[in-house]
């Protein structure tokens, strides 16, 4: 969260005016409208009601703003800005944050191991900060860092700071990382099996996460698209997505890669372990019909991709694809013979033994923990990502 969007929301809400903020700070309407939707969604919470009258602070928006008044004062004095300023050189609180632990430990490298970022970055950060404020904060030697009188005043400021920021992201629970009394809400993309490694690793993580951190949790399994319409519109938090995302507005994290198969095809078509030939394979789907699942899954995905590398992008003209989104379904689509389709390896080889080829691993299915930027939204992948790590 940089320095400038917390005094720009907080003179928004002070004022009850985005316009009079925009007049108080000499800045754009937009700039201070986009400040307060940040913090939003950094602390997960509706501030303010917006009306043609300007601002309606909600009860969370009261409750705040005493916090993130001297939040915005105290950012303001130790950037030189005087009332009503912002400042030229903003700084992230992640970045006062680090740099004031750093001068606490006396040490990059000890900072840098406890952070779990580089020393490098970390270094950097340093050199920022006292570029910004024009001012050493310590001196550099083999033995570490010697704090300069400037650097332990900047240590006191930035320590008030962090403990009004955490009051104002867990009221009454200090640095949790995620607050219990708000449910999780989690979606997925629809488990092949019961038995699959998903359903395996999401009944998992829901009894660790809630005997460990007493959350509650709400999962939902779909599709795809009903996935990333819940992210947009803060129905889940967090989503398990098979498909890579090229979209600024989401964060992922691989969780792990399967292999996928192409099932269904006539006993003694191909040999165990052969890849199937393009000339082959054009009439198998010629002649089969293929069923795939909607557009949106990453699995008709690493299909398509296949085929277009294989055959072309004029496949699609030859081929008569039908769409099923449940897995288990196409499964009983394909036992009769006839059909064919693009399956999760694990699905296929049990079920279409000597009647499948495993595809390269360039195609494979990966399984992306997925979020859209918000504070609220990075602890809980946060959370889920280092219990995944550890099991």
């Amino acid at each position: 969260m940089r320095s400038s969007s917390l005094i720009l929301a907080e003179a928004a809400l002070r004022l009850g005016s985005v316009r009079l903020a925009a007049r108080e700070t000499r800045q754009p309407s937009s700039t201070c409208s986009l400040a307060l939707r940040r913090l939003e969604e950094e602390l997960s919470v509706t501030l303010a009601r917006r009306n043609t009258d300007g601002l309606a602070l909600t009860l969370e928006g009261r409750r705040a703003l005493p916090g993130l008044a001297r939040l915005a004062a105290g950012l303001r004095a130790l950037q030189g800005c005087g009332p009503g300023a912002v400042p030229e050189r903003p700084l992230t609180l992640e970045t006062l944050f680090r740099v004031a632990e750093a001068l606490r430990q006396g040490s990059i490298r000890t900072a840098a191991r406890q952070l779990g970022i580089g020393q490098p970055q970390l270094s950097r950060q340093l050199a920022l900060v006292e570029s910004v404020l024009g001012q050493g904060l310590a001196t550099r030697s083999d033995a570490g860092l010697a704090t300069s009188p400037e650097g332990h005043r900047f240590e006191a400021q930035v320590a008030a700071l962090e403990a009004d920021w955490r009051a104002l992201c867990d009221p009454g629970q200090g640095a949790a990382p995620v607050r219990a009394r708000h449910p999780v809400s989690i979606g997925t993309v629809l488990p092949a099996t019961p038995e699959g490694d998903l359903a395996r690793m999401l009944g998992g993580l829901i009894r660790r996460l809630t005997e460990s951190h007493a959350l509650n949790f709400t999962l939902v399994a779909t599709l795809a698209e009903d996935l990333l319409n819940g992210l947009d519109t803060g129905r889940f938090d967090c989503v398990f997505l098979d498909a890579r995302l090229r979209d600024r507005y989401y964060s992922q994290i691989e969780l792990r890669r399967s292999q996928v198969a192409l099932c269904g095809l006539p006993a003694g078509l191909v040999r165990a372990g052969a890849m199937i030939e393009p000339a082959v394979l054009r009439k198998l789907l010629e002649t089969h019909p293929l069923v795939l699942q909607s557009r949106r899954s990453g699995l008709r995905q690493r299909a398509e991709a296949f085929f277009d590398a294989h055959l072309g992008p004029d496949w699609r003209g030859a081929a008569r694809v039908l769409e099923i989104d449940a897995l288990p379904i196409i499964v009983n689509v394909l036992a009769g013979g006839g059909f064919v389709s693009v399956l999760p390896e694990h699905v296929g080889g049990s079920n279409f033994v000597g009647r499948h080829v495993i595809l390269p691993d360039a195609y494979d299915q990966r399984l992306m923990l997925t979020w859209r930027h918000s504070g609220r939204a990075r602890r809980i992948a946060d959370l889920i990502a280092q219990d995944l790590a550890e099991n």
